[in-house]
């Protein structure tokens, strides 16, 4: 008698071999095939219109830098004719060909928007202005210039992205410095041309600066780029023999290369591209795809449809099962099943039993469990609290003497006491207010007039429950951390009661908290605020939101909202 193999055999065995071997080839075939006819399509467009983008780019770009050098031949000539007025004048003479030079120097910047500003290296003792955009240096100082290298051997010569200090700040800048030669073939002075980096990146930047674009000087050198500097460098080595034609691209592994030369071949402007990326969005391959992927599924359906049937019965009979499962209901599943199906119901009948067995004693451990927890968690915060309060006695009794001791203890021993009377983990409202009533009193013996504090609760709020010792980490922060510093604290507590929630913000005037304050390291303490957190989750589950946030006007702000529980 022939077996059902359905019931006999492995399911993994004639499932897999059944399908699976006919989707992994269509599929494949179907890759293959799209992957082959777009790519090559992809290749050429993106070539053609970043080649066509590039040379609109490297024109704009070439007007740019040219004028820059046309205007630093200008300046050098005058700069020649006023220094030889300085070596053979009086001193009135001199001061006022000094200011005609500055001058006209000032009319170059400030009439070419690109210019960030102009550094002379003469020897003549030239006055300088930190303000002016215009700066003279010594010839001495010129030596010092980590770039100075580059121009040792040549009459002018492009710098690369370098910082300059100008009114105080250290500015991103390239340059193109020129020498001043006299009539009798002397070199005397160095003029060095600043270019804001912003100004050169507009030229070639997206908006989102997510390109990675480059321009190069004649000689290779990176000048300035938009974009990952590592990855253009490492692109420039790559590049190195390869850009002979005046445009042109070139694939190398992931990166696509695509680059264009200036009319005069002196700058050279390239862009890096993902190649994956660049496939990932091609809508020829998406509509292929598609397509093809719409009949492989239909293919797939159509031979699936009978094994799903067969597979399908037991697997929904075993899923419904599972999903009326209640403890103490018969559910009734087939014997018939000799394969994995068979040890498959076998094992779900043994597992209901044994769920069944645990029910009862698993509930009753989870509420003294929870009930424990909420204990120790409560227990937590208290040594944390005893730290930190004496060490605020202890600045004071540094900073003001020990008269102040006194009468602060007392308010640490009112805070204990309201603390450690009652273990119970909501506490009405009155009893919570009176905890941060006695820190505030004792921090209020510290600041004196320099503290000013208000506590506001709602008559229908009074009668609420709320987790104890909750507000008290969020206030004690704003002493610890964002009073520091502060001449003048202001600190407010509001309670009121929205709806079915209550509502505590606790807003401060203080310094903020930092970008990174929630994964900041810190030396001491820092689980003040997630003590609050974990009560708040055992207690409420996912019904509490907390938030904390700088404000606009300065300070931070808490917020949190829980449940309504009343005595």
């Amino acid at each position: 008698m022939l077996k059902n193999p359905f019931k006999t055999y492995r399911i993994t065995g004639v499932y897999f071999f059944s399908s699976a071997i006919i989707i992994v080839l269509l599929i494949g075939i179907v890759s293959a095939v799209s992957y082959s006819g777009t790519s090559r399509q992809v290749a050429s467009n993106t070539s053609y219109y970043q080649q066509r983008l590039l040379n609109e780019l490297s024109k704009k770009m070439s007007t740019s830098l040219i004028s820059i050098e046309q205007t630093s031949v200008t300046a050098a000539k005058n700069l020649d004719l006023l220094y030889n007025r300085l070596q053979d004048s009086d001193a009135y003479e001199r001061l006022r060909v000094e200011n005609e030079l500055r001058t006209q120097l000032n009319y170059v910047v400030f009439g070419t928007s690109i210019l960030q500003s102009i550094h002379v290296y003469a020897g003549y003792p030239f006055t300088s202005d930190t303000q002016s955009p215009v700066t003279f240096n010594t010839m001495d100082k010129l030596g010092q210039e980590p770039w100075y290298a580059s121009i040792v051997d040549t009459d002018s010569a492009w710098i690369g992205e370098h910082t300059i200090v100008s009114n105080g700040r250290e500015q991103p800048v390239i340059s193109f410095a020129r020498k001043v030669i006299n009539n009798r073939n002397q070199y005397y002075s160095l003029m060095v041309f600043n270019i804001k980096v912003s100004s050169i990146k507009q030229l070639f930047s997206s908006e989102d600066d997510m390109t990675n674009m480059a321009l190069l000087d004649a000689a290779g050198r990176l000048i300035a780029h938009s974009g990952d500097e590592a990855k253009l460098q490492a692109a420039t080595r790559t590049l190195n023999g390869e850009m002979a034609q005046p445009s042109g691209s070139l694939r190398a592994g992931d990166d696509f290369f695509v680059w264009a030369k200036s009319p005069d071949a002196q700058w050279t402007l390239f862009e890096v591209s993902s190649w994956s990326e660049m496939i990932k969005g091609s809508k020829s391959m998406a509509k292929l795809f598609l397509l093809l992927g719409v009949s492989t599924i239909v293919l797939v359906l159509l031979i699936t449809l009978f094994l799903s049937r067969r597979f399908m019965k037991p697997m929904n009979q075993m899923v419904r099962a599972m999903g009326e499962f209640s403890p103490g209901e018969a559910q009734t599943l087939p014997t018939d099943y000799t394969n994995e199906f068979g040890k498959l119901f076998h094992g779900y009948r043994k597992l209901t039993h044994r769920i069944e067995d645990l029910y009862d004693s698993l509930d009753e451990k989870h509420k003294q469990q929870r009930a424990a927890e909420l204990k120790s968690l409560q227990t937590m915060i208290n040594p944390h609290f005893l730290y930190n309060t004496l060490d605020q006695i202890n600045w004071t009794a540094i900073e003001a003497g020990q008269n102040k001791i006194s009468a602060m203890l007392a308010q640490v021993a009112s805070m204990f006491r309201l603390v450690l009377t009652n273990t119970d983990s909501l506490v009405a409202v009155s009893e919570e207010i009176a905890h941060i009533d006695c820190y505030l009193k004792f921090q209020q013996l510290r600041w004196e007039d320099r503290l000013t504090y208000t506590v506001e609760i709602d008559d229908d709020a009074k009668a609420c429950l709320m987790p104890k010792v909750m507000m008290q980490p969020f206030i004690e922060n704003a002493f610890v951390h964002g009073f520091h510093g502060v001449p003048a604290a202001e600190l407010r507590v509001r309670i009121s009661r929205e709806d079915n929630q209550l509502h505590v913000r606790i807003t401060d005037n203080g310094r903020g908290l930092a970008d990174n304050w929630q994964h900041k390291p810190r030396k001491r303490g820092g689980y003040g605020l997630r003590n609050v957190r974990e009560r708040l989750d055992a207690l409420f589950g996912s019904q509490y939101r907390l938030t904390l946030a700088n404000r606009e006007q300065g300070g931070v702000q808490v917020d949190i909202l829980f449940p309504i529980s009343e005595k």
